[in-house]
């Protein structure tokens, strides 16, 4: 007797239970597939079969990047297939944004609580222990997009120091470099928050300058963002020499980032977090801003990248993809660009909001 003819002898009875049983088992699978992956009814994205290019196919780390989880920007962890993507800092209310890696398996980022008061936390790569480093007290300073320096035992963060003088500025701004052992912050640059404001720095792979982007007003509105504000990309050594402008005003380029060779910087047009319209294309340039080329070409009435970030061994780019010039109109998904050959494909698209993609080295 085959093992087909061995299951329909049963006794009816005993196979009356097994359908039974097999059938509860059908159902419990499909209401746990069917279930929330992120505890809050929307199902963590499925990880993707699409082709990626070799070197990001290779990754083993997570992925980090933000979203929305109704009213706050979340920071998500994932695999590069976007399989295992979970909410990471569940315990912390409020925006957990802005995340970077450390080549130790560290993981920054800034957390923006209730009170309005912006720390930066360290935590372990996978999310867990995280602790905030260099804490802010209220009317004294506020600490944003952090950095991992090379070595991994400073952060660069831009900050916000001295009492509010409006509901955006606070009397003074700079950038600070943290030594996470000893808590201890130096601002490297400090000036009137009147002047212009400095944001995102990033460090370059010698861990001797940083290159970062600043902001500035329309004269008649210095902290009203609009359509009259300009931003430029600096560098400057980490101790505070040396500041040099490698854009020029109007070219309106930010949010930075350096090739792990040092050979590059890159920037986006109307970076997004200083614009809610415009152009954004992504251009690189040599680290004293010569030899500037555009490496997208969306055009005024197509899309819109942002966010542009190298992966770790510098072989490709990772950015956002807005659907159109008007950031605050979703989809945005994450894509990821070759330099050299232009390239451009789909990593992320299973949400409608991605923002800042980073990579664990």
């Amino acid at each position: 007797m085959s093992r087909l003819e061995e299951g329909y002898a049963l006794a009816p009875r005993a196979r009356r239970r097994t359908l039974v049983l097999l059938c509860a088992l059908l159902l419990l699978a499909a209401a746990c597939s069917g279930s929330g992956g992120d505890g809050r009814g929307q199902g963590a994205p499925s990880a993707t079969t699409r082709p990626l290019p070799a070197s990001l196919a290779a990754a083993k780390g997570w992925l980090a990047y933000s979203t929305f989880i109704g009213d706050n920007d979340r920071i998500h962890l994932a695999r590069v297939d976007g399989s295992q993507d979970h909410e990471a800092f569940t315990e912390l209310p409020g925006d957990a944004i802005r995340a970077d890696f450390s080549r130790d398996g560290q993981l920054a980022f800034e957390h923006r609580p209730p009170d309005d008061v912006h720390q930066v936390y360290v935590a372990k790569a996978d999310g867990s222990n995280p602790k905030i480093v260099a804490k802010c007290d209220f009317e004294v300073c506020d600490h944003e997009f952090p950095s991992w320096s090379p070595d991994g035992k400073f952060l660069a963060v831009a900050a916000s120091l001295g009492k509010h003088i409006s509901q955006l500025a606070r009397t003074g701004v700079g950038i600070g470099i943290i030594d996470v052992q000893t808590q201890k912050v130096q601002y490297i640059l400090k000036h009137p928050s009147r002047q212009w404001r400095p944001a995102l720095p990033r460090w370059a792979p010698d861990g001797q300058r940083l290159v970062f982007h600043g902001w500035r007003g329309a004269k008649d509105s210095p902290f009203i963002e609009s359509p009259d504000a300009e931003t430029a990309v600096f560098t400057v050594n980490t101790d505070g020499t040396g500041l040099k402008q490698i854009t020029p005003w109007r070219m309106r380029c930010g949010d930075p980032d350096w090739s792990p060779d040092g050979s590059t910087i890159i920037c986006t047009t109307h970076p997004a977090s200083d614009f809610d319209t415009g152009q954004g294309e992504i251009y690189s340039m040599k680290p004293d801003g010569s030899g500037l080329r555009a490496l997208t070409k969306f055009g005024t009435s197509g899309a819109r990248a942002g966010h542009a970030r190298f992966t770790p061994d510098g072989k490709a780019i990772l950015y956002v993809r807005a659907s159109s010039q008007n950031w605050t109109v979703p989809p945005r998904h994450v894509y990821v660009l070759g330099p050299a050959t232009g390239q451009q494909m789909p990593v992320l698209t299973n949400r409608n909001t991605y923002t800042r993609p980073v990579l664990q080295p």
